[in-house]
């Protein structure tokens, strides 16, 4: 019984660290609302994102995410791989 207490705290212990981050990229490279769509859709596919919105006018993508399960290296990463830049 001591050992399943141990283990219940432990959990959480570590999910009490986790929190949401909310991050706003400026990506080059997107020349419609194709491309913000693409990169917006790439992002939600990294797991631990909880959403993200794309604004092609202004070329940003806000994006918010679990840092238990994500990083923001995660969703820049992401969206290379769609094919943009963030800018930095």
């Amino acid at each position: 019984m001591k050992l399943t207490s141990a283990l219940a705290v432990l959990l959480l212990s570590g999910s009490a660290f986790a929190a949401d981050h909310s991050v706003t990229f400026k990506v080059s490279g997107w020349h419609s609302k194709g491309d913000a769509f693409k990169a917006e859709a790439a992002v939600k596919g990294v797991k631990g994102v909880k959403s993200a919105s794309a604004d092609s006018g202004a070329k940003q993508l806000a994006v918010v995410f679990d840092d238990a399960q994500a990083s923001q290296a995660q969703v820049e990463k992401a969206i290379a791989e769609a094919g943009y830049t963030v800018e930095h």
